[in-house]
């Protein structure tokens, strides 16, 4: 076998183990992106949200309010859904965290893009100071899926 053959083979095997890996967040096109939920254009990376399908597929929200009641509302169907992604308010171009593992400032202070009022955070220390700095209460995704009830 040729040398240039066997690496075609090795890159084309490499992609296709790539492309069998587990659904994650995509990279978003800011302002360029609308939000799957209100339709209006992504462009404040620290309150970007994402739904990923088990098919690799990612819906895009503005706000993690917009990614809640599309959530509500049934959108997609349960159980094609694979994982749910909010950007860290405090670090918005480190890799997004699943709902699951933030916590979430709700307060009147936020100016979130659809005023729903949440901003996803690492928990700690600096989610911690945000809170006591914007007077606000840190919740759990499953007190975000309750809020607009």
């Amino acid at each position: 076998m040729r040398a240039g053959a066997a690496i075609r083979r090795g890159l084309t095997l490499a992609l296709v183990l790539a492309a069998c890996g587990e659904p994650g967040p995509v990279p978003i096109a800011w302002g360029e992106r609308e939000c799957d939920y209100c339709h209006m254009t992504t462009v404040q990376p620290e309150y970007a949200a994402q739904l990923v399908l088990r098919t690799g597929k990612a819906f895009i929200f503005d706000d993690p309010g917009c990614l809640a009641a599309f959530v509500r509302e049934g959108t997609a169907d349960s159980a094609a859904v694979h994982s749910l992604w909010v950007n860290d308010f405090l670090a918005p171009n480190a890799p997004p965290l699943r709902v699951e593992e933030a916590v979430f400032l709700r307060s009147d202070r936020l100016r979130t893009p659809m005023n729903h009022g949440f901003a996803a955070l690492h928990p700690g220390p600096s989610a911690d100071s945000l809170a006591a700095a914007l007077g606000g209460t840190l919740v759990r995704w499953a007190d975000v899926m309750r809020s607009e009830e």
